[in-house]
């Protein structure tokens, strides 16, 4: 059985890496950082270093679920609650950000960012009212255990209801880079309200915005 908890801070760089491996050539992270890495191992070693730090700042300023099950973590989902503040660079400085340019550039850092901002756009106008599912990930030697829906719908979905003061509906948004993730929060009760893609370098992806309505508990 899958026990949900947040995390200890102790377990977060197993936990970086777990979800590094899980993400291992995700587009939207390769449009900017997978050049200059000699071979998916050692962007795969950088990529756990930078979900470390990503994690790290979420453990202290937002929400953090894992699912365990026989004493080992296998899925990760990070939210942020309606209302929060953007997260600054200096945040992700003061998370470790400066450790990262040991292995890449800061000019590469800045770009990436730039690249997530440009898809988090679409969620820009509900963002401020909404909770937010930033990131979902599941062990990849587990796929296919249908752990990601089991977070979602066992932890994530339970605790905004729970959380939420109004009578009145929570609304849920989210985006992804891949159709196959797509269809995931589809068949997962999200509905799509935004499809454009992202163009850097002469390679283009896909950017899907999804949204749920939460009845409050």
């Amino acid at each position: 059985m899958i026990k949900y908890r947040r995390p200890q801070k102790e377990e977060l760089k197993d936990i970086a890496r777990m979800t590094a491996l899980s993400f291992g050539e995700y587009p939207i992270n390769d449009l900017e950082l997978r050049s200059g890495f000699k071979n998916l191992d050692s962007y795969v070693d950088f990529m756990s270093d930078a979900h470390y730090v990503y994690i790290k700042l979420f453990h202290r300023k937002h929400e953090c679920f894992v699912g365990e099950e026989n004493g080992k973590i296998k899925s990760l989902a990070m939210l942020k609650r309606p209302y929060s503040p953007d997260d600054s660079i200096l945040e992700y400085f003061r998370s470790g950000a400066f450790n990262l340019m040991k292995k890449t550039s800061l000019s590469k850092l800045l770009k990436y960012l730039n690249v997530l901002e440009e898809g988090h756009r679409p969620c820009n106008g509900l963002k401020e009212h909404s909770w937010t599912l930033e990131f979902l990930a599941v062990d990849k030697s587990c796929k296919g255990q249908q752990l990601g829906s089991k977070i979602l719908k066992d932890c994530v979905i339970p605790y905004i209801m729970e959380q939420s003061c109004s009578t009145e509906p929570a609304t849920f948004i989210t985006f992804t880079n891949t159709e196959s993730n797509s269809k995931f929060y589809l068949k997962n009760g999200f509905s799509e309200f935004d499809y454009t893609t992202i163009q850097r370098n002469g390679v283009t992806i896909g950017n899907w915005s999804l949204r749920m309505t939460i009845a409050p508990a």
